[in-house]
């Protein structure tokens, strides 16, 4: 498998997120819980989006360990099926390393101007983002659809036996 490090724009949210609060247990949480804000926020950066290291503002994450859960191994997939409309993008590491990075950065810049300048714990705004998201969304529709994603992957098909 080519490359499997995941190149991304990391900020002082991440931090904020992760050591300050603890909000997040792991970075890999952050950067998937912003590439699901940038995909329903319609924000993605096509360019840019890995982040600075003269500036401090690159990550890496490897792609292993969103594949080796299958929640996050089943957003991943989903994010580059509804980016590129192509269903070989579902099993395609490099599709996934590209959106989850890409819509992460545009989820990072919504996060910044959402609840990323509250002085204190951003947990509240967090929270409040995300009930506020829910309620505007059909729950039924959406746990039956994504329950049949998670079904449809396995290991066989992700090139993991």
């Amino acid at each position: 498998m080519p490359g499997t490090i995941i190149n991304y724009e990391q900020g002082e949210l991440y931090e904020r997120l992760k050591d300050e609060h603890g909000v997040f247990e792991y970075y890999i949480e952050i950067l998937l819980f912003l590439a699901v804000i940038g995909y329903r926020e319609g924000r993605v950066k096509r360019s840019d989006y890995r982040g600075d290291s003269e500036e401090g503002t690159d990550g890496e994450a490897g792609l292993t360990n969103i594949h080796s859960r299958e929640t996050y191994r089943t957003v991943a997939a989903a994010l580059a099926f509804q980016d590129t409309d192509n269903p070989e993008a579902l099993v395609n590491p490099e599709e996934h390393k590209r959106v989850i990075a890409q819509y992460a950065a545009g989820g990072l810049e919504f996060a910044r101007e959402e609840f990323g300048d509250n002085a204190g714990d951003p947990t509240d705004a967090i929270v409040n983002y995300i009930k506020s998201r829910r309620e505007d969304d059909d729950d039924e529709e959406i746990e039956g659809e994504l329950q049949e994603i998670v079904e449809a992957f396995d290991d066989e098909m992700m090139g993991y036996e």
